[in-house]
């Protein structure tokens, strides 16, 4: 009941996430090139109503990912919220009236197929972090926060490499939102504090890096990569990370594989692409 309660709040998470990310998307569009990879460019957008509507949906996702992920593990509930890609392509049909083909299906199957496998195959928990595990969360902010600086300064605003920045930036705000709700279970207020304030600056760095990656490259080809990096990065690193592994090895990276291929099916769909920055 756990397991299918979390998978069903990543879907919800999920689908205010695609909402989100579909308003906010055409504000950056709109928005001056010169302003990638700046601060500049949320403070511009935070006074487009639109935008804060897309703002707005995606505060309301993180907690109910938060809820998610104290009643199931990241390994399984991160790779669910590939059904904000399904949410997406069904926009682009009710909506932009887009063709539903053989691609569209077939990414749709491989993540809800995927996603039950893992209800198997997956951890039903997320185990505690190991020491090393926590050291490499806290260290591998250093990057992840100051990303879109650091880009800037290496002359990096192009659409691969802030797409790749934006995943695995998210991906590490699903691992950080798993060590707050481990912080908060362990009533530690000083550690619900440091992941508390990790969690919002990662959260702003991967803003911009994902409004410059949606401004300068089509969304056919960010939404793969950022989507693919966000899902399935926690779900590879947890075994690593954690006091957990797969309860079947071989089912969850099969899990994991197939999962990856719905997301560039339907990534690379234009239904899904459309959807993103139009609806």
């Amino acid at each position: 009941m756990r397991t299918a309660l979390a998978v069903l709040l990543a879907a919800v998470s999920a689908s205010l996430y695609a909402l989100s990310t579909s308003l906010q998307a055409l504000e950056a569009r709109r928005t001056p090139s010169e302003t990638a990879l700046r601060s500049s460019l949320l403070l511009k957008l935070v006074r487009r109503p639109l935008w804060l509507a897309g703002a707005a949906a995606g505060v309301l996702a993180w907690p109910v990912q938060a809820v998610a992920l104290s009643l199931g593990s990241v390994a399984l509930v991160q790779p669910a919220m590939g059904f904000g890609l399904i949410v997406l392509l069904v926009l682009g049909v009710t909506v932009l009236h887009e063709h539903v083909g053989a691609r569209e299906l077939g990414g749709a199957l491989a993540i809800a197929g995927a996603v039950a496998a893992l209800g198997f195959a997956a951890p039903k928990e997320t185990g505690a972090f190991t020491t090393t595990g926590s050291w490499a969360m806290a260290l591998s902010l250093l990057v992840v926060a100051p990303a879109p600086y650091l880009l800037r300064w290496a002359g990096r605003a192009d659409g691969l490499t802030t797409s790749i920045a934006a995943g695995i930036g998210w991906a590490w705000v699903g691992l950080g939102t798993s060590l707050l709700d481990d912080a908060l279970g362990a009533r530690n207020w000083v550690a619900l504090a440091a992941w508390g304030i990790g969690v919002g600056l990662a959260s702003w760095s991967t803003l911009i890096d994902e409004m410059t990656a949606l401004q300068t490259w089509p969304a056919t080809r960010s939404v793969p990569v950022a989507f693919g990096l966000e899902m399935l990065l926690p779900a590879a690193l947890a075994p690593l990370l954690t006091h957990e592994s797969p309860q079947q090895t071989a089912l969850f990276v099969g899990a994991l594989v197939v999962a990856g291929l719905g997301v560039v099916l339907l990534g690379g769909s234009k239904a899904v692409a459309r959807a993103a920055v139009a609806s």
